[in-house]
């Protein structure tokens, strides 16, 4: 009962030890009493002309600054101040849960939000060319134009001198080297367009270093690459201005998404017309649940849109990833452009395979448009290279964004944002892996867009609907989906036409007042089913496709989203191996001391939160103990006078280990994303078997050895062991300790030359979440 009751008082103390360490909140206020505000003063010049542009306010209070003498109430409680926020009227601090405590019952405060992640770029990790790359064939282009902005139908804004000028784009991301040097960017420096920069975690101008990330980022909206024989545009918008903000730090695993609010704000200070964040919220802070418009960052978007920003957003990397596949947030704010990827083909139109899928949580349509999600991008250590990411096919659209409303200066953003999405070239088909497709320069350049003769034709025939489709060519992709009443889709699928293909939609009984919508060849058609009368009883079932002359690419329905949407997973297998050395004496006046553990594990882990996890484990192992003189002394060998034997004494107890323990995320990051953390725990140890025993009498000469090995138990190895067990693990390798406290306790379990016995154990361990 008393080892019981220690091993919870054990894991007590290691509890608030854990919760002790000071966490990352958002602290908002109840007004903004005693404040004053001089627009003038504070806004750029550009910033006053979009507001009386769109007719707002210079006196918002949401520009106004907070109380000095609440944040400074606060800040007397605080770690650390990370920053402000006018617009949500709150500070984001660092600060113990006990003072936390103490901070809530404030009478200015109104409520305190905790912070439990960080912001991740949307590139797609280990895909990155870290050479310069010039194979693509680009004789059929235009010299100047790369094949993703040709995509875009970018020849168009070229022809007519359309590069984004008088537009301000920010640029969020985790740092921007060489980007002052860089001849990518030259034209950019030569001519003044970088406006303003601010770092947002140092706290001063400087921005050129860290990630690589925001200089390929900033080259897919502006970079021009040049050489003796050629001028390529890496991104349409090479006469825009521009803000740079580096928010991100990694790793760091709470303040980035008080630095991007901040960034918000201080692009709307500086006259931002385009925010291009190339950056998001998922599975490191949050559930797939919660992707429905409602985080901070999403707040922060819809926001700077309500101030008229036009705001682009990767959808994320996680459609490859079976625990998340979905969008990430700001992406799922409503008032946010949110950018898909597909494969970087002139020719074939296909989602690629790692951009996040829609829709929201709560079934809003995502993504808006798509671009690129395998790009040219600047090599920060010079020329091009290729990157793989919706962190570009995001800035191609920005770029593009930035064109666009050059033509139509007089919109808001919330419209030109309506007019991108009806530039896409699918629209109006839409669906939840290509939005309304590739943005089309030639709808704002052009005037719209032309009519487009038929390429299909529909055929309802008893309980079936056939699309008939005409022959074009050999590789021609068709999408189409079941549309509810509502606007959300049912399922889609995305084919590969050849020849003259027939899709067979069976059970159309089953689809009372469904729309199904088709893009084929340029041209977008609809069929609304009949509803059902009066009375009738109506079962939903998953569509029955037949296909001649088609293949299937890509087909989901709403029964997946309700699994990726549904409860989060609270816990996961794990397989731990662990391999030691003793870390203290092993045996009372012997040498050569040593002792080696292995053990293998498996285990169960639960998800109290995103930051905090119980977990259990249950295997075997054994322990390897070596010495030297441990039953018998230096022997004098009488044939060879002057000569000494030496006994060498080696044993192996085979044991079954049991575990509990607490694991903290620090930072997340990582390989395989399992970031950096912490474990304190306890263990228990049932030694079941001693092995056997190995002497060796080895004279000290060279020509004389001797072994044998006697098997046999050790009584004085306690059965029973106990204690704790800390580790510190990034990924999946940690460094680990484990004190024996049963021995500590009990020190009369090894009398006489035993008393020393091996207490504590380190080592290196492996942990693969299964």
């Amino acid at each position: 009962m008393k080892k019981l009751l220690l091993i919870l008082a054990t894991m007590l103390i290691a509890t608030q030890f854990a919760t002790a360490t000071p966490g990352c909140y958002w602290v908002f206020f109840r007004d903004k009493t005693n404040t004053s505000f001089n627009p003038y003063e504070y806004f750029d010049a550009k910033a006053i002309e979009r507001r009386q542009k769109l007719g707002l306010s210079l006196y918002d209070i949401t520009d106004y600054p907070l109380n000095g003498g609440y944040v400074d109430a606060v800040s007397a409680l605080s770690e650390e101040v990370v920053g402000e926020s006018r617009w949500f009227n709150a500070v984001g601090i660092m600060a113990e849960s006990a003072n936390i405590e103490r901070i809530k019952a404030l009478p200015f405060v109104s409520r305190v939000v905790e912070i439990a992640g960080e912001m991740v770029v949307a590139s797609y990790a280990g895909m990155v060319d870290e050479e310069n790359d010039e194979t693509y064939d680009i004789e059929m282009l235009k010299p100047e134009l790369l094949p993703q902005l040709v995509r875009m139908q970018g020849e168009k804004f070229a022809e007519n001198n359309i590069d984004g000028k008088g537009v301000r784009i920010a640029v969020f991301d985790g740092g921007f080297p060489n980007v002052d040097k860089h001849e990518i960017f030259s034209h950019l420096r030569d001519n003044n367009q970088i406006i303003k920069t601010w770092n947002f975690p140092n706290k001063k101008e400087y921005v050129y270093s860290w990630s690589s990330h925001g200089t390929m980022t900033l080259s897919c909206i502006a970079g021009v690459y040049q050489t003796s024989s050629k001028v390529q545009k890496l991104g349409l918008a090479t006469g825009a201005e521009f803000l740079l903000a580096r928010t991100e730090v990694n790793p760091e695993p709470f303040k980035e998404e008080i630095w991007w609010t901040q960034a918000m704000e201080w692009a709307d200070q500086n006259g931002a017309d385009i925010i291009s964040s190339s950056l998001g919220y998922g599975k490191e802070r949050y559930y797939t649940r919660d992707m429905d418009g409602t985080s901070h960052v999403a707040k922060a978007a819809n926001m700077a849109a309500r101030k008229g920003m036009l705001v682009f957003n990767s959808m994320g990397n996680e459609a490859d990833d079976n625990s998340w596949t979905v969008l990430i947030t700001p992406a799922d704010a409503d008032s946010v452009i949110s950018v898909g990827g597909i494969d970087d083909s002139l020719n074939k139109y296909r989602h690629i395979d790692f951009s996040s899928y829609g829709p929201t949580a709560d079934g809003r349509r995502k993504p808006n448009v798509v671009a690129f999600g395998h790009a040219y991008v600047a090599n920060p250590k010079g020329g091009m290279t290729m990157a793989y990411g919706t962190s570009f096919s995001c800035p191609l659209a920005a770029g593009f964004g930035a064109c666009a409303w050059q033509t139509k200066r007089d919109l808001t953003a919330m419209q030109m944002m309506e007019e991108i999405e009806k530039s896409g070239d699918i629209y109006p088909y839409f669906d939840y892996a290509l939005g309304y497709g590739v943005p089309q320069a030639s709808y704002f350049v052009d005037g719209g867009k032309k009519t487009v003769e038929p390429t299909f034709e529909f055929e309802k025939s008893d309980n079936t609907l056939k699309i008939k489709c005409q022959q074009f060519d050999e590789n021609t992709e068709i999408f189409y989906n079941l549309m509810r009443e509502d606007g959300r889709l049912h399922s889609y699928e995305h084919l590969d036409a050849k020849g003259n293909a027939v899709i067979s939609i069976d059970n159309m009984d089953f689809y009372p007042n469904y729309t199904i919508n088709v893009y084929y060849h340029g041209y977008v058609g609809s069929y609304k089913n009949e509803g059902k009368k009066e009375g009738d009883i109506v079962y939903v079932r998953p569509p029955k496709t037949q296909m001649t002359g088609a293949t299937k690419i890509i087909s989901r329905n709403e029964n997946q989203s309700k699994r990726e949407f549904g409860k989060p997973k609270r816990h996961h297998l794990l397989l731990q191996m662990n391999a030691g050395f003793a870390g203290v004496k092993t045996f009372e006046g012997s040498t050569n001391k040593q002792k080696s553990t292995f053990s293998a594990l498996v285990g169960v882990q639960w998800d109290a939160c995103k930051r905090y996890h119980l977990g259990a484990g249950i295997g075997m192992g054994f322990d390897d103990y070596r010495g030297t003189s441990l039953d018998g002394n230096i022997i004098a060998t009488p044939a060879m006078p002057g000569v000494r034997d030496l006994i060498k004494e080696r044993f192996r107890t085979s044991n079954l280990n049991i575990e509990l323990f607490q694991r903290v995320t620090l930072a997340h990051g990582g390989l395989l994303h399992n970031g950096l953390t912490w474990d304190l725990g306890v263990f228990g140890m049932w030694n079941f078997e001693d092995r056997y025993v190995q002497v060796w009498q080895a004279a000290i000469t060279d020509n004389y050895r001797k072994s044998r090995i006697i098997n046999k138990n050790y009584d004085f190895i306690n059965p029973f062991q106990w204690g704790v067990k800390t580790a510190i693990t990034y990924d999946i390798v940690s460094v680990y300790a484990k004190l024996r406290i049963s021995d500590l306790l009990n020190p009369s379990l090894y009398p006489g030359t035993y008393n020393d016995f091996m207490k504590l154990e380190i080592g290196m361990q492996i942990i693969l979440p299964l």
